[in-house]
């Protein structure tokens, strides 16, 4: 009884868990977007209207990201090429 039990709060936290990653996912897209955007800057020339991330959830809970981006040039850095 005690293992039947277990599964079904397990299988309920399981839903729980994949049900709190639907809760905003617009909010988490403009996030990452932002985060992703900063970062390439310090090496593309790269606009917000150019850059394009999308998140989907797979059937297991995890997230698959897409991210894609247009941009005008690369900067050349000291570093990377010494």
């Amino acid at each position: 009884m005690f293992n039947n039990t277990a599964k079904v709060g397990v299988d309920r936290l399981k839903k729980v868990l994949i049900s709190d990653k639907y809760f905003n996912p617009e909010r988490i897209k403009e996030v990452i977007k932002s985060d992703i955007l900063y970062v390439l800057k310090n090496y593309t020339d790269v606009e917000a209207e150019d850059l394009n991330c999308d998140i989907n959830i797979e059937d297991n809970g995890g997230y698959k990201i897409n991210i894609d981006a247009i941009c005008s040039r690369l900067k050349v850095l000291g570093s990377i090429n010494e």
